[in-house]
């Protein structure tokens, strides 16, 4: 696994075209933007998501696992779901998910799966609403391991041989509760007359022991081991007609300040190399980064199909797919202007009508360097579509030869935009395409990740839109970052979804590892959050200056719903 610095971008979702249907069982009604009983608005449209399960109100109505399956949407958008029980979503541990609409090549999309979303556990007593109630960590009375100095005794407490202990928080049924102290040492009840110690904690040493008066001795009342460490000396007590005298001089160890260079506490440690001064704002430097999710630490090789169809108009929208796709690509790259990144378009513009082209170029339109946003968008006027075929694979191994003759150790990616199958006409095919694909990912350690502009041709027919999926499906899994759901490769049906896209593989490319500016000192102590919601303990781990997601927290990152993430230490 390859773990990154990353450079500021942030991610949005355009909010979700809430569509409404006509459902099965009793519910069957239309849904009305404001609650209402009048003529639906013309948005929306009726579609039977299956029995007893409403339609695009992002919740599982019929519990088999997935949310509006079969109901009808605008394709591109995307709408927050949740597959548990509606009243725990937002709540705690049960965060919200998303999830697209996934076009048909009819007017009307459906809802692809749900990622992200969170569901109820146990409390486990570690700051989570683990079970989605409302309520944080109820019945524990502390979180779980955590551990705190104790004595319970009413008096003595440093004084002579009386130390306080340690408890730590137990887990029980239904909650947590502290341990109890051990290793606590209470005052005795009598003194032993061995001149050494002060057994009742009292400040005094064998106090009522018979002596010879006029006699002198050294004394120290201080717990063993804590004589001649740091502050802490021995005295001098003399015998008088009532006993043994106090302990003149002796210091005891008292409490640590933390600065001056001192161990007033006489444990070896002085200052912040002290245990007991980890909080003291002296000793604990607060931390608090924004981590972008975004790698800077990759490689980029756009490789973007010009051929004739990328003319035809896209989904939802007069303009061309083309159009949409530079629209996007000016949105995105300035905001990844650090990464090195380049381009190869195909097939070549070789200044002619291109009529049935195959050509492809030898080397990328722009090699991989920093600083090449603004090139690629320049490049990305000039080469508009003109009526080109789709030598995919010729494409693809224009990439590979690239590669091996520019190795690196840095991870590289290609992000191929294509808004369809590869063209016979080229002896291209899709097996073809596959191949060389796999070969990039199995022989060079190339991911590819699969943007398709998929919609009906210029006549507006439909009845080759699934082959297109079928294709584009079988590209993304040999590129090895597939989607999960029905749709493996990233849909851009406009340049809004292509946008949404280009973002969700960025994010994905971090494969849940990120680097902080620094270690923080505190690693146990740190709260990490995604988007402002708290990620449990059990969902990171912290190395170093390295952080790892896993489980949910990192789907969520995958999935591109994460466009913040921080990390922080108070040193409260």
């Amino acid at each position: 696994m390859s773990y990154l610095r990353f450079s500021a971008l942030t991610l949005f979702l355009v909010a979700p075209a809430v569509v409404g249907c006509d459902c099965a069982g009793e519910d069957n009604r239309m849904r009305h933007p404001d609650g209402g009983s009048g003529e639906p608005d013309a948005y929306f449209v009726t579609q039977d998501g299956g029995e007893g399960d409403p339609c695009n109100d992002g919740f599982d109505g019929d519990h088999d696992g997935e949310v509006d399956e079969g109901c009808s949407c605008v394709p591109g958008t995307v709408q927050r779901c949740f597959r548990g029980d509606p009243l725990l979503a937002g709540t705690g541990a049960c965060g919200w998910g998303s999830q697209d609409c996934a076009s048909t090549g009819a007017e009307f999309g459906v809802w692809d799966s749900c990622h992200g979303d969170g569901s109820p556990t146990a409390e486990v007593c570690d700051g989570v609403d683990n079970n989605c109630d409302g309520a944080t960590d109820e019945g524990c009375e502390c979180p779980a391991g955590a551990m705190r100095e104790c004595y319970s005794g009413t008096t003595g407490e440093g004084v002579g041989l009386c130390h306080g202990g340690h408890e730590t928080c137990v887990i029980e049924a239904g909650g947590s509760t502290w341990s109890g102290c051990e290793g606590e040492v209470l005052p005795a009840a009598d003194e032993t007359c061995d001149g050494v110690e002060d057994e009742d904690c009292d400040g005094l040493v064998d106090e009522g022991c018979d002596c010879t008066v006029g006699a002198t001795r050294s004394c120290y009342g201080g717990p063993p081991g804590t004589l001649g460490v740091g502050s802490c000396r021995g005295g001098m007590q003399s015998c008088s007609a009532a006993g043994w005298g106090a302990c003149m001089g002796a210091v005891l160890p008292g409490t640590e300040r933390c600065t001056g260079g001192l161990d007033e506490d006489c444990d070896g440690d002085a200052d912040c190399d002290d245990a007991s001064c980890d909080s003291d704002t002296a000793c604990c430097t607060p931390f608090d980064e924004s981590v972008p999710v975004i790698p800077s630490s990759v490689e980029l090789l756009f490789v973007v199909d010009r051929s004739g169809s990328m003319d035809f108009p896209a989904v939802g929208t007069s303009r061309t797919r083309w159009e949409e796709l530079r629209t996007a690509m000016d949105s995105v790259l300035p905001l990844i202007t650090d990464l090195p990144m380049g381009m190869l378009t195909f097939p070549l513009m070789d200044g002619t009508s291109e009529l049935r082209s195959c050509m492809v170029a030898s080397t990328p339109d722009i090699g991989i360097g920093t600083g090449n946003a603004p090139a690629i968008s320049a490049r990305l006027v000039v080469v508009d579509p003109r009526a080109g075929d789709t030598p995919t694979p010729s494409a693809i191994a224009t990439v590979d030869a690239y590669i091996r003759a520019h190795p690196t150790s840095v991870p590289r990616f290609v992000v191929l935009a294509t808004d369809g199958l590869p063209e016979p006409n080229c002896g291209a095919t899709v097996p073809a395409t596959v191949a060389a694909i796999d070969t990039l990912r199995t022989s060079l350690g190339v991911d590819t990740f699969v943007l398709g502009f998929v919609g009906p041709d210029r006549s507006g027919d439909t009845s080759g839109i699934p082959a297109l999926q079928a294709g584009l499906n079988e590209m993304a899994v040999a590129g090895g970052r597939p989607r999960t759901g029905t749709l493996r490769y990233y849909e851009a049906v406009d340049g809004a979804a292509f946008e949404r896209a280009l973002r969700s593989i960025l994010a994905a490319a971090t494969d849940c590892s990120f680097d902080l500016g620094r270690t923080p000192e505190r690693p146990d102590r740190v709260v990490v959050r995604q988007n402002g919601t708290l990620v449990p303990a059990s969902s990171y781990t912290i190395t170093g200056s390295r952080i790892d997601f896993t489980g949910a927290a990192c789907d969520a990152i995958r999935g591109g719903t994460v466009t913040t993430i921080s990390v922080s230490d108070t040193c409260s």
